[in-house]
This record gives C-alpha cells, structure tokens and sequence, in this order.
C-alpha cells in the first residue's frame, strides 16, 4: 500500500507547478545576479545554497498542504472506506516529498554551478559539501513541511513557518552563535577560514530525520519512529553545537599590519604562510594569486598589458608585481611597489582599477598622493594642470575610458579618504591623445619631460602634438 501511495505522490509531486516554477526561477535568478562576475568555486556554492532556500519555501509548503490533504473538505469520511490508513500516507509522503526536493535542488544548484562554469575561468577551491547542503536543505523542508501538515489544523499554518524561516534567515548574520543552527548560513567571504560545511551537512540531514520521525508520531506512538527521532536528536545536537562554536572572523583595520598575533592559524597559513601566493611571470611581469585563483591570472593581464605596453622600454623593465590581496586581512600598509588585484573579478570597474594603478604608478602619482598625505594630512592630492596627468589618463584609455577622480586608500585612524583629484581637462585632453596617431611615440620621446610634477598642460601641448581646447590651470595647492 505505500508503495502504491509512493508513486501517486511521487507523480503528483513531479508535475507540480510550483515545485518546478521555484526550480526554474532560483536558476533563473542567481544566474542573473552572477552575470558580471567570473566563476568563484569558493561562493558560488554558498551564493546558490542561500537562494535555493526559495526552492525549499515552496517545496514545505506543498508538503504541508499534500500532508493535511485528510483533514479538509470531507476526506476523512471519503478516505474511511480505502484500506490504507492515514499513516499509510504520511510514509508516503515522507519518501516522496524529500525525494522530488531533493532532486529540483539538485537541478537548480548543479544548473547554476554548470552555468558558472561554462562562463569562463573559474577561481578559488570548491567545498563540495555547500551544494549537496542546499539539496539537504530541501529534504529538511519537505519533512518538515509533512510534520506541520500532519500536527497543524490550519491550512496557512505551512506558509507561516515559511515566513518565520525566511526571516530567521534573512537576518542569519545577527543572530550570532545560533546563525548555524538554521539550514542555511550565508554570511561569508571568499577569504575567511573554511566553513564547518561538512558537520552543518550532517546537522540538516540529522534535523531532517528528526521532523519525519514527528510526522509519523502524529498517528501514535510506535517504537520505530521514537527511536528514528531519538537518533536523529543524538546526532543533530552534537553537530548543532559544533557548528554554532564557529564565530565569525574579525576584520583588522587598513592601517594595521597582518602579523601572527592578529588571526588564528588557518588564517595565517593562508595569507602569510610559505605557501600564501603561486606566482607566474608573463610578457615580464609578475602575477601572484592565492591558490586556485591562477586562472584569473590571463584576465589581470588583459586590463594590465595594454597599459605596459605604451611605456617606455625602459619602465616596462621595472614593472610593479601584480598581486592579489585579502580585504579582510591584507590591507596593511600604503604600498606604490605592487598592483593589488581583489578576490572577485569580472565587473568593468575591476579592469579600470587595474589599469588605474599601473598608470598612476608609472607616471609617479602614487608615490606623490602617499608623499602629499604624510606631509599635510589632507585629503586629496591635486593633480589639476600637470602633464603627467593627461599621460596617466591616456595610459587608462587603452582599456577602460578616463574618469573621476579615483579614491586611492582609506585611512581608518583619520576616518578619511586619501585620493587624487583632477579636472575635466585632463580628461579633454587625454581623449584627444588616444585619438592622436603616434600619441605613443611623443610620448616615449619626451617621457622624462612629461613625468616632471613641473610640467604644465600648456608647457607639454607642443611636445604632444595637441593644439589648446581647455583651460587648464595647476590646482591650488598641487602635490609634487
């Protein structure tokens, strides 16, 4: 007979509309989300894991109103005469509602991770247990969802724990030591330590067979389903509590050196340790990224060669390293002797910040925005009228279109932002280099003259090869 109930319920289950409709949009919707960015095995997972709790909403709900389908409109009469008995089909449902979950999980999260895949170089490590989470997330509702239906009398009784839930989730974050207690944990960055992914897996499952055991308690009580629930209780409340002893990393401050004093071991080995770094040389320069970032490495080198490329022969010899920084940890000091990529890649800005960096390097306007700032304590270093300025913003146009002044650091202890500030001449004029033919050979001809802080505008026209278009006056109190 429950075999018989197994596969009605399974079909029925199967061609649900809202089941699939939840499947198709949680798909639909984290591919969007991610469209701008490259591949990142270490959140992609987590990013999929935390949306699909929309899959699981719909699925406890469905659960709950397939599971109290007996109580309403006249079925108990209508189902007195079957032979199978109400428990009949709660076991039923309680091996078809986890199994058809689990398998739209499945589809939405792998659908989502093979799309992310096929888009391009992926980086960072995967934890293989953060997808089949969101599939153990889905189990954990459609039980859960069959218990409320079976002990609750209200139809709106599914929808109200979806609610409670979904808001619990929501502000997961602020829930401090019980934020794992939930199925899903979301709140985490591609360089904090490894997440307890594997206990807290165990942990849903475990809470998962808890609630069917419940389900099947409703009917009474038998000694199968109480020692279903009492193992699972056994195992849940271990992992329950070794998951929320987790406590989330603290961020250092900008200005403060990463040390070992600061963080603990996994955090150390990480980002300080022998082995922090894989480093390659390409055309020259150096690229180093974490481990499993090296794929990345080609699409830094795109937003930086371009760059390189219009330097003097000379410079690009003495080309700064590139390499990949931690937010949460790696900010210590000013540094104008590397190129700081970040964890994530892929949006247009990323690539400008890139080519901002190694322009602002190679023309010495960094080493003069961290010299103006020790000396006057000011905020931005004026760089209005100074021919090194337009040459900076023609070394930007060869991958991203000069724009506003770029903010360059921040200094916590002052609570100030540290940058460089120009005017639209600058950006006139370095528009018309990059529409000038031979821009690149004036340039390297007159290099030297061009990269004095003394230079003007108007004194580097005639060595540019521009007429004047723009007033362009040196600022008030500009940096040298």
């Amino acid at each position: 007979m429950t075999r018989r109930l197994f596969l009605f319920e399974t079909r029925r289950l199967v061609r649900h509309p809202l089941v699939w409709g939840a499947t198709v949009l949680v798909l639909a919707l984290q591919t969007f989300l991610s469209w701008d960015q490259q591949p990142d095995l270490a959140m992609d997972p987590i990013n999929a894991t935390g949306l699909a709790t929309c899959l699981a909403a719909a699925v406890l709900v469905v659960a709950s109103l397939a599971a109290s389908r007996d109580g309403r409109h006249g079925m108990p009469e209508s189902l007195a005469g079957l032979p199978g008995r109400a428990e009949h089909r709660t076991r039923a449902l309680l091996l078809a509602t986890p199994l058809v979950a689990g398998l739209a999980a499945a589809v939405a999260v792998g659908g989502y991770l093979a799309i992310r895949l096929l888009s391009g170089p992926a980086g960072g490590r995967l934890d293989v247990w953060e997808p089949l989470t969101a599939v153990a997330a889905a189990v954990l509702a459609a039980t859960l969802g069959v218990a409320v239906g079976r002990w609750s009398p209200w139809l709106i009784a599914g929808p109200l724990v979806v609610a409670v839930l979904g808001f619990l989730i929501y502000q997961n974050p602020l829930n401090g030591q019980a934020r794992w207690l939930l199925p899903v944990m979301q709140d985490h960055q591609p360089d904090w330590p490894d997440r307890p992914s594997a206990v807290h897996l165990v942990y849903v499952l475990a809470v998962a067979a808890a609630f069917g055991g419940i389900a099947l308690l409703r009917h009474r009580v038998r000694p199968a389903p109480a020692v279903a629930v009492a193992a699972a209780l056994a195992v849940a409340v271990p992992t329950g509590a070794t998951t929320a002893s987790t406590r989330p990393p603290v961020a250092l401050p900008t200005n403060v050196e990463l040390t070992a004093g600061h963080v603990d071991s996994r955090v150390r080995e990480r980002y300080l340790g022998p082995d922090a770094y894989r480093c390659t040389v390409r055309q020259g320069l150096t690229y180093c990224a974490f481990p499993g970032y090296e794929p990345w490495i080609p699409l830094w080198e795109q937003a930086i060669q371009p760059v390189v490329a219009m330097l003097p022969a000379a410079l690009r010899t003495r080309a700064p390293q590139v390499r990949q920084i931690s937010p949460t940890w790696g900010f210590a000091a000013w540094d104008t002797r590397m190129i700081r990529t970040p964890m994530s890649w892929g949006h247009p800005d990323q690539r400008r910040m890139l080519a901002e960096d190694m322009a602002f390097l190679a023309t010495g306007l960094y080493d003069s925005a961290a010299e103006h700032h020790d000396a006057r304590r000011e905020v931005l270093c004026d760089v209005r009228g100074q021919a090194r300025t337009v040459v900076a913003h023609w070394l930007i146009g060869q991958v991203s279109p000069p724009g506003p002044r770029r903010e360059l650091y921040t200094d916590r202890n002052q609570g100030r932002l540290i940058g460089l500030d120009w005017g639209p001449a600058e950006i006139g004029y370095a528009k018309l280099l990059l529409a000038s033919p031979g821009a690149r050979e004036r340039i390297q001809a007159h290099w030297d003259t061009l990269m004095k802080p003394t230079t003007t505008i108007d004194q580097a026209l005639p060595l540019l090869g521009l007429e004047r278009k723009f007033n362009a006056p040196m600022g008030a109190t500009p940096c040298m």
